[in-house]
């Protein structure tokens, strides 16, 4: 069995959570953890290019408009990670469709609660 180093171990104060095969380590008291997706290949549009987890919701639609900068579209989730096991739910908060950069408008679609 192989030992693990420091680096592989958790601070005390944070937990491991793992959301489409992707893990990250937040604090105890974290409540969301957004999972963002982004589909910039024009030949498989479904296909996921690049994905991201954080406990940063600023930071989650930053990373998604500035990938989506040529086109594309992406998505930001939401999931509930109080129990930190296993997620209870998980909800978009919307969509955004590229290209974002000027002279682009940001085409944001929200969804329905």
């Amino acid at each position: 069995m192989d030992a693990l180093t420091s680096r592989q171990l958790p601070a005390p104060d944070k937990v491991a959570v793992e959301i489409n095969g992707m893990l990250i380590f937040v604090p105890k008291n974290a409540t969301n953890v957004y999972l963002v997706q982004a589909h910039i290949n024009p030949i498989k549009p479904e296909e996921v290019s690049g994905s991201i987890l954080t406990t940063d919701l600023m930071f989650a639609w930053t990373w998604l408009i500035e990938g989506l900068a040529d086109g594309g579209w992406g998505e930001v989730v939401a999931f509930d990670v109080a129990i930190k096991k296993l997620p209870r739910w998980s909800r978009s908060l919307g969509r955004i469709d590229g290209p974002t950069k000027y002279p682009h408008p940001l085409r944001h679609t929200p969804v329905e609660l």
